[in-house]
């Protein structure tokens, strides 16, 4: 298996976790182990201490009540031991085991105590280690010493077989506990492997295709509904896109086409055909196109912008513009369209974050579709409450059914396309107008009225402007009137 091959294995989730599973395993049981080991060893040499003072504390309690017998039975006399010495050094009692042995070490001295010591080899096997216990009793000459000892050959027996059962177990234990995790993580990182294989097959020809979801309802699902709601609103988007270029091709077409008829039926009139006609004809079509071009470079420009929040500090100072000023600058340049009156109500100043230019094609776009709709009157009403700037638009048209309110700030929606395509829309200007609103932070809306229809825009107002400069200040009546 070459590196790249390795590495691949290496960066394995599945391998990553399985060996870390183990690992951590394999560590903790060894250290299991160890206290294991080490705590029955000293289970057992408490055991057998225990049991050996205990005998030594028999023993002097015969050699007190003057019934020592010279010959000491013990138990278990392969692996126990014991002697009695006197003040003098002599040998009083022993075990058979150990008989005509010399002493197994000096007498204890008037205030000595109990003593445990450790032996290199037990004197009845003269092989394996021991334990020797010495207990003093009685006094002056009558003070013997009982030594009592017990071999640490079955201890040292027992704990080899407990270490070797666990060499035999713990490995053993260790590849259970990899394979399982193996299999554990392959069954939940297999339906990881059945997203990224579909995810894989996905391309922008077949978006409609989906993500399967596991029923287990974990993290895995959740990421899979998740990544399911992206290609949701990715198809949406790219079919937006598709039906956005469809309607520009459309409406590129009907300018061009007509502007191609006209030059081609002047052509053809030869010397009888009215030029100046034909040309004040062709700059309103070049017009109409022109305008399309714009509105869809405005949206292009919009679309790369993202929502953000209003801006603090120098720069909302430097895009305030008082929203009445711009409403009634609109209204006394607009002609009266069809016997439709635009009448403007301004309650003070209404300073909101939005560069002028785009306020103004806020106000123009809205303006002329109620002025298109209406019959009569069109009213745009301006004020500020709760912190809002609110500009409110009526006309006495026919207004727009409570369905169809949402639709017409789409792009390229016509509820009336024969009319629309007569005045010359192209169904751009409210979905420039959401996009601009919405981008600033605010809302615009359809909302009911007696008669006709009514549009809500709301945006957040300014920040408070400093004593000195008033909030109109920062727009002056030059640049509101530039176009």
């Amino acid at each position: 298996m070459g590196s790249r091959a390795w590495r691949r294995v290496a960066s394995s989730m599945r391998v990553r976790t399985t060996v870390a599973a183990t690992l951590i395993v394999a560590v903790a049981l060894s250290a299991g182990a160890a206290v294991l080991v080490s705590r029955f060893r000293q289970s057992l040499d408490n055991n057998r201490r225990n049991a050996a003072v205990a005998r030594a504390a028999d023993i002097a309690s015969l050699a007190s009540s003057g019934r020592l017998p010279a010959v000491l039975g013990l138990p278990n006399e392969d692996a126990t031991y014991a002697q009695v010495v006197d003040a003098a050094g002599g040998v009083v009692a022993a075990s058979a085991n150990i008989a005509g042995e010399a002493p197994l070490g000096a007498p204890a001295g008037p205030r000595s105590a109990t003593v445990v010591t450790k032996l290199a080899r037990s004197p009845v096997t003269e092989s394996d280690s021991s334990m020797l216990v010495s207990l003093p009793t009685g006094s002056g000459r009558q003070r013997l010493t009982v030594f009592t000892g017990y071999s640490l050959a079955g201890s040292d027996f027992a704990v080899r077989d407990i270490e070797l059962a666990l060499f035999i177990g713990l490995p053993l234990l260790v590849l259970l506990v990899g394979g399982t995790a193996w299999v554990i993580v392959g069954r939940a990182l297999r339906p990881i492997d059945a997203i990224r294989a579909e995810a894989s097959q996905i391309t922008t020809d077949d978006l409609h295709r989906r993500l399967p979801e596991p029923p287990s309802g974990d993290e895995i699902t959740r990421l899979a509904r998740t990544m399911n709601d992206m290609l949701d609103r990715l198809e949406q988007s790219i079919e937006r896109e598709k039906r956005f270029v469809a309607d520009v091709s459309h409406e590129l077409r009907s300018p061009l086409a007509s502007l191609r008829t006209q030059l081609e039926v002047g052509a053809a009139g030869g010397e009888r055909t009215d030029w100046r006609s034909v040309a004040a004809d062709a700059l309103a079509e070049e017009a109409r196109m022109e305008r399309l071009v714009k509105d869809l470079l405005l949206l292009a420009r919009l679309d790369q912008q993202r929502p953000a929040q209003p801006p603090q500090g120098s720069l909302a100072e430097a895009m305030t513009v008082d929203l009445g000023e711009i409403v009634t600058a609109d209204q006394a340049g607009r002609a009266a369209l069809a016997g439709v009156e635009v009448t403007a109500r301004v309650e003070g100043q209404v300073p909101v974050v939005l560069a002028p230019e785009l306020a103004r094609r806020v106000v123009a776009n809205l303006v002329d579709n109620a002025q298109r709709h209406a019959a009569n009157q069109v009213t745009v009403s301006v004020g500020a409450a709760g912190g809002w700037g609110e500009m409110v638009i009526e006309d006495d048209g026919p207004g727009v059914p409570p369905g169809e309110r949402s639709r017409v700030f789409e792009r390229f929606t016509r509820l009336d396309a024969a009319r629309a395509e007569h005045d010359g829309g192209a169904g751009l200007g409210l979905a420039i107008v959401r996009d601009i609103v919405v981008r600033h932070g605010g809302r615009v809306d359809f909302t009911d009225a007696d008669r006709g229809a009514r549009v809500v825009v709301a945006l957040p107002l300014a920040p408070p402007s400093p004593p000195d400069q008033p909030a109109a200040a920062r727009s002056s009546p030059k640049a509101l009137a530039d176009t």
